[in-house]
């Protein structure tokens, strides 16, 4: 009797383990599968779970598989985009980055002329030049040496109305007609040796009132882009900004400044035995202890070059010359539809270490407000730029203009929202016979 109880109760429980069983593999058939995840450029990698792929170590992305419902994903919304306005990818994203970087602006620029320190040498009387100690452009003159004898009949009747009042003791109209010699060109030396000696000198020598380089400058001097007044400084003119890097570079056509034209070596047109008249200029004198340093800047840049603060200008050639101004005049310009600026700066030059004409870099450190990405989020195509903003499954290219660059991050300005998503790195959704076709937002 006990033998067949114990054979009922082992039959029992082989059948409800049996029913068991049966009960679970229902439930894990009717339940939710395991999703699978695959890489989007090797889809025969299929791993059971989130990983990298361990061919090109992207991330992996969930497959199409069948909801809790038992519906499958059978939408080709992403699959009909045409391949040149989409891409499908899995690769990371970033927000725009809103706030403050620290940028080094660096801008090209050449040495100029500081007009301010050239001087003219005029003929204060009228007469004949009987000896010339200055014949060459360039010529280095300083401050008091000879330049010139001349032979003025109005120098020669002055003088005889002084020896005429000395000699008949008109202290009063002695002192009048001193001060009329002095008018006249005559050191006051020159006075007391005629008041001394009692003899007209038929030659009166002329000095140097300034120090300088000699140079024949007219009022205007014709070039090939017009009449440039070379009183008036910098000469502006059109063409490519070559050597400007393109994230720093002007957003004129205007290239460097321009040298005024001043002539090169050679002989004076002025002449030994030449009349000249009262007022008359016979040449300037170019004086270079203190030159500019001359660059463009963009609007958006002005507020960093504002008039007295200190830029850092170094010689592009020498490393080791440099030396820290203070900004002294902006000066806009208009030209072609665009605004720009000539920023300039006064040099000290009392060595003549500075050669005109000598090109330089200017920067100067700045803290910048804008909206940031990183360089690798963007492709250049041509003269534009192009990120992938992410939606829904994929990517669609749009342009943005770019404002400022600090180091590795580009400030796009109001090109897009503070808060979009779009892909860290655009090179990885382009191939090397793919086309973009961008959308401006």
């Amino acid at each position: 009797m006990r033998r067949i109880l114990n054979v009922k109760i082992a039959y029992f429980l082989i059948i409800g383990s049996f029913l068991l069983s049966c009960n679970q593999d229902k439930k894990l058939s009717s339940g939710s599968q395991v999703q699978k995840y695959t890489c989007p450029m090797h889809p025969q990698i299929v791993k059971d779970g989130p990983g990298t792929c361990p061919i090109c170590k992207m991330d992996l992305v969930p497959l199409h598989t069948a909801d809790s419902h038992g519906a499958a994903d059978t939408s080709l919304n992403s699959l009909v985009k045409p391949s040149n306005e989409l891409v499908i990818s899995g690769i990371k994203t970033i927000r725009v980055e809103k706030g403050l970087k620290k940028s080094e602006i660096v801008l090209k620029g050449i040495i100029n002329y500081n007009t301010n320190n050239w001087r003219s040498v005029s003929a204060r009387v009228s007469g004949r030049i009987e000896k010339l100690y200055v014949k060459y452009n360039y010529e280095r003159v300083s401050k008091g040496q000879k330049i010139m004898e001349i032979y003025s009949p109005d120098l020669a009747n002055a003088q005889q109305e002084l020896l005429f009042l000395k000699n008949n003791n008109e202290p009063a109209l002695l002192e009048s007609a001193k001060r009329k010699l002095l008018l006249l060109g005559l050191s006051l030396t020159q006075i007391n040796r005629v008041l001394s000696t009692g003899r007209l000198e038929d030659r009166i020598a002329v000095y140097s009132p300034y120090s300088g380089y000699v140079a024949e400058l007219g009022l205007n001097t014709p070039t090939s882009s017009g009449m440039v007044n070379q009183a008036g400084g910098t000469r502006i003119s059109s063409g490519s900004a070559g050597g400007m890097s393109s994230m720093n570079a002007t957003a004129s056509s205007a290239t460097l400044p321009e040298i005024p034209d001043i002539p090169a070596g050679g002989s004076l047109q002025i002449r030994e035995g030449q009349y000249i008249n009262a007022g008359q200029k016979l040449f300037d004198l170019i004086n270079t202890d203190q030159v500019w340093a001359e660059f463009f800047a963009r609007p958006d840049q002005l507020q960093e070059f504002k008039p007295g603060k200190r830029v850092l200008v170094q010689s592009i050639d020498l490393a080791d010359q440099r030396s820290e101004v203070a900004v002294s005049l902006i000066q806009p310009y208009f030209s072609n539809g665009i605004n720009y600026s000539l920023i300039r700066a006064n040099m000290p030059n009392s060595t003549k270490s500075w050669k005109v004409g000598q090109l330089i870099s200017v920067s100067r450190d700045a803290a910048i407000e804008g909206n940031w990405l990183p360089a690798t989020a963007l492709v250049q195509v041509g003269t534009q730029y192009v990120v992938f903003i992410k939606k829904d499954k994929g990517f669609i290219p749009v342009f943005v203009k770019l404002k400022h660059r600090a180091d590795q991050w580009i400030d796009i300005g109001e090109s897009l929202e503070p808060d979009t998503e779009l892909a860290i790195n655009a090179w990885f959704l382009i191939d090397s016979e793919g086309f973009i076709k961008a959308k401006r937002l």
